[in-house]
């Protein structure tokens, strides 16, 4: 089967075309792996410091949580002063300015509950002090009874920014007054300084409103103002993170935040793009160099090697060509040894294509001799021109004449009317291998028997181009095959006469009870009827008992009937269950005579199966009755056959299972092999014969030694769908 297309000269890729996309491919992959290196290592390396830098704005958002705490330990140290307890808030007034030195504050003051300032260290004591605009933090220190650190705000004192760190001052369990340490920006702005960031680096300190409290570059100017508006919304969010913006002075900046879950005040760093990106930028630029240093140099070479090859694979066009024709081709002289070898297997090659010509000859001299002497007929069908090719012996079978013109109606014109549809099937849309078998009617009304098996072949467009095949006479395999058959239906036949004769008896005695009751009711109609004045209504009993027992004897009839019997083989929807009560039935009295308890396990519903009702009756009688003999020697009252029925997946399953001595093992796996037999008066046919019919069926029947004793056989068999 052919794959693809041939290229032509036009549009098949040169050598040197070839060669050059070869170094592409192996330039460009390696260029490209390691541009995905560089980037997968910067990407790693970016992570690492933006991740160092997160710990250290925590690390730095801690040592401001620090400073607060501080302040805040030294301000309740500082309330436990007798002064303040007594009340000499001018004695307290002098200690405070004596502790603000060992304070990183500005000033202290006191406010009490309703926002007046009671003292400041920044004014003399007794100087009148102004009433404070928004008190937040004395609101949160009176609604917590802890103590706070404020955002920022301009002092009313000072007038400058600060911020402030207050403790809540109590007298018996009451919060009196809040003691205060006032800040400017400028201590925050040193703890910034001693993180010793990158100079290029923004760094600042916000309150827990997004103001800027400190900042690395440009305080004067930015202190006071509020964040960028994106990282204002991703400080809303979470309390640490990371996002790529601008700062206020319009840098590109990747920042990384951390914010105090205690005070709300943020530490935020920007690191700029430029510096993330550069050591990528400088990589990626050396690897584009050198991958246009190598794509060149590649480039290049693959022209002038290709350039020698294609003058060397010109060169040998005409040998080639004298070589398919299987003339001896001149070598000429070539550069390249590659093509010097393949030149030499030119000149062998046309030699070769010499004896294979004279044995090809040969071979299809013996081919159509083989066919001849086995009167096998080859046939070829070109499907997309529509023609067709057959030998001699091909055209004896069918009964053409040898030089008539075939088409495919012409073929199908000498198939049966009734094998033609499925051979009109198979030709119409051929699928890889098939096989036929069909009978064929000559011009003289003889039919033969013609097996037919072909092989199609597709083109590149996945179309069936051709189908090659042959054809053979096989009438007198058929022939035999029917007689057989004929054969095994007149066994099978004969088999059910002899299990019906072994079953007269009880048969009879089975017919006698309903002819005995028609005979007992006939006789007393007769004397109802010689009284004067008969009972009309009794006479009618007795006549419809008569009726039942006639139907009686009729059903037995029938079913002996449908057993004995030599019809044809009926495939047709049977109910599983049903088809066993009938056999039971007639086996009933057979089963009393032989003092056999039957137990039954029925799967019960309406599970159809499509089978010849006869033959699978035959089938069931046989299984039933080689279990009671199987249990002759076995004493009457242990004589128990157990029938069980059920549904198992797609399938009916049906277990035989009797009380006997059960199936030597050495004999197992003989007793479904013909003339093989247990029994002392039996043909060894009854098992063969059940085994044939289930697997004609479609079925299975097996048998196997039970675990309590005695034997049983299995039948499994499709359900209808």
């Amino acid at each position: 089967m052919r794959i693809g297309r041939y290229f032509t000269r036009q549009d098949a890729p040169g050598v040197r075309a070839s060669l050059g996309v070869l170094v592409l491919g192996c330039v460009l992959p390696m260029a490209i792996v390691a541009a995905f290196l560089i980037v997968d290592f910067y990407e790693r390396g970016r992570k690492q410091l933006i991740d160092s830098t997160v710990t250290q704005a925590q690390a730095t958002i801690a040592s401001v949580d620090r400073e607060f705490d501080s302040l805040q330990a030294a301000l309740l140290a500082l309330g436990t002063s007798r002064q303040l307890h007594s009340g000499d808030l001018a004695g307290f007034h002098a200690r405070a300015r004596t502790a603000l030195g060992n304070l990183h504050a500005d000033s202290i003051v006191l406010v009490d509950p309703s926002g007046t300032l009671l003292l400041s260290t920044r004014r003399p004591y007794g100087e009148p002090l102004p009433r404070l605009p928004s008190t937040p933090l004395l609101k949160r220190i009176m609604a917590t009874g802890r103590g706070g650190v404020s955002d920022l705000f301009p002092g009313p004192l000072a007038g400058q920014l600060i911020y402030t760190v207050g403790v809540p001052i109590r007298r018996d369990g009451t919060i009196t007054m809040t003691l205060n340490a006032t800040a400017t920006p400028a201590y925050l702005g040193a703890l910034l300084a001693e993180q010793k960031l990158p100079a290029t680096w923004r760094a600042g300190i916000l309150d827990s409103r997004g103001k800027i409290v400190a900042r690395s570059h440009e305080p004067d100017k930015y202190v006071g103002k509020s964040a960028t508006p994106a990282l204002l919304h991703s400080l809303s969010l979470r309390g640490e993170g990371s996002l790529e913006g601008r700062a206020l002075d319009g840098l590109p900046v990747y920042t990384v935040y951390s914010r105090s879950p205690r005070t709300g005040w943020s530490v935020a760093f920007g690191i700029p793009i430029d510096e993330l990106t550069a050591g990528l930028r400088h990589s990626l630029s050396w690897l584009i160099a050198a991958t246009l240093a190598a794509l060149a140099l590649g480039l290049l070479l693959a022209w002038r090697i290709g350039g020698s090859i294609a003058h060397s694979v010109r060169a040998l066009i005409p040998p080639a060509l004298a070589a398919g024709s299987g003339e001896m081709p001149a070598l000429p002289p070539l550069a390249i040894r590659e093509a010097r070898e393949l030149a030499q297997a030119m000149h062998d090659a046309a030699a070769s294509v010499r004896a294979a010509r004279a044995h090809s000859r040969e071979s299809e001299q013996r081919l159509m001799l083989a066919a001849q002497a086995t009167r096998l007929g080859i046939w070829v069908r070109d499907q997309l021109r529509h023609e067709i090719w057959v030998s001699d012996t091909w055209r004896a079978l069918f009964g053409f004449a040898p030089g008539q013109t075939l088409a495919i109606a012409d073929v199908l014109g000498r198939i049966h009317p009734e094998d033609r549809p499925a051979a009109e099937a198979a030709l119409a849309q051929p699928q890889g291998r098939y096989e036929l078998e069909f009978r064929i009617v000559h011009p003289d009304g003889a039919q033969r028997w013609i097996s037919s098996q072909g092989q199609a072949e597709y083109n590149a467009a996945g179309q069936v181009a051709l189908v090659r095949g042959v054809s053979l006479d096989i009438t007198a395999r058929k022939q035999a095959e029917l007689e057989t058959l004929q054969k095994q239906k007149e066994i099978t036949h004969l088999s059910r006469v002899a299990m019906l004769g072994e079953l007269s008896g009880t048969l009879a005695h089975e017919l006698n009870q309903p002819l005995t009751a028609i005979l007992s009711n006939a006789q007393a109609a007769q004397r109802f009827l010689r009284q004067p004045r008969p009972d009309l209504d009794e006479l009618r009993e007795i006549l419809h008992d008569i009726v039942e027992a006639d139907e009686r004897a009729s059903a037995i009839i029938r079913r002996l009937r449908s057993l004995i019997g030599n019809q044809e083989s009926v495939m047709q929807p049977v109910l599983a269950d049903d088809l066993l009560s009938d056999v039971l039935h007639i086996l009933r009295a057979d089963l009393i005579q032989h003092g056999v308890t039957l137990h039954t396990e029925l799967a019960g519903g309406a599970l159809q199966l499509l089978a010849d009702r006869v033959q699978l009756q035959q089938v069931l009688i046989n299984l039933i009755v080689n279990a009671c003999d199987a249990m002759a020697a076995t004493p009457p009252a242990q004589r128990q056959i157990s029938i069980r029925s059920r549904r198992y997946g797609k399938q009916w399953q049906l277990a035989v299972q009797d009380s006997g001595p059960g199936i030597p093992p050495g004999q197992l796996g003989r007793i479904f092999e013909p003339f093989f037999t247990t029994k002392s008066q039996g043909m060894g046919l009854g098992l063969s014969i059940c085994r044939s019919i289930v697997q004609a069926h479609q079925g299975r029947l097996w048998a196997e030694n039970g675990s309590a004793g005695g034997a049983c056989l299995h039948l499994s068999l499709p359900e209808l769908p």
